[in-house]
């Protein structure tokens, strides 16, 4: 299926990326619920995509899914971003055959990091359909501080306080790059620092994807 044939084969499907911790699954699971919106959790494929990757066709992606905690979270923060960035791009295609493989109605509502501007622009016929949700550092930093989970990610690590600031650093990285990429392909980001309720922010989103006129 050529470019233009499968821009046109996901013209059902709206698109919500951005960086970690930014309320992408929030703001996803509360408009799919208000308006019949099949959710498609780019997250919860990602395990299933990880299984099917193979070092030709997926380098960084296979390399990534056998590192320890250790050789994962102790690299330079700069090459942790790069090859996010790289893992993104080669998971794409399998996330677009999700996409395809769903019912074409109701409308698709994709969400996830994996997301990225670039990726996701080739096959947009309406640019309102996509937009990034990109969190302050500071606001990133607070929400990953809530989640008791995170603490055991670098648990294993041989200094679990570096390997998380890290993380964090890594993802604030990339929140910048999303930022920038999204401004050069000609779509919309949203910048999330705590200051609104998530209702406010859902309200934006559900007004940018002009959800009330197309979707009964």
């Amino acid at each position: 299926m050529g470019l233009t044939a499968t821009a046109k084969a996901l013209a059902n499907v709206y698109w919500i990326g951005g960086s970690p911790c930014s309320g992408k699954s929030s703001i996803a699971e509360a408009l799919a619920a208000a308006y019949g919106l099949q959710l498609y959790h780019a997250d919860d494929a990602y395990v299933r995509h990880a299984n099917a990757v193979t070092p030709e066709h997926q380098p960084v992606s296979y390399k990534l899914a056998y590192l320890s905690a250790e050789e994962l979270w102790m690299r330079p923060v700069e090459e942790q971003v790069a090859e996010e960035l790289a893992l993104y791009h080669e998971e794409f295609p399998l996330i677009l055959e999700d996409l395809l493989a769903l019912p074409a109605t109701p409308p698709v509502l994709a969400e996830g990091a994996a997301l990225l501007p670039a990726c996701v622009q080739p096959y947009l016929l309406e640019p309102h359909r996509a937009i990034s949700i990109i969190p302050t550092a500071e606001f990133q930093m607070e929400h990953y501080a809530r989640r008791a989970w995170a603490q055991d990610v670098v648990r294993a690590c041989s200094d679990p306080e570096q390997a998380f600031r890290n993380w964090m650093q890594r993802d604030i990285r990339f929140a910048k790059h999303v930022e920038q990429a999204a401004r050069e392909a000609g779509l919309f980001s949203l910048l999330v620092d705590g200051g609104h309720p998530l209702t406010d922010t859902i309200a934006i989103v559900e007004q940018h994807f002009r959800l009330a006129r197309v979707v009964s």
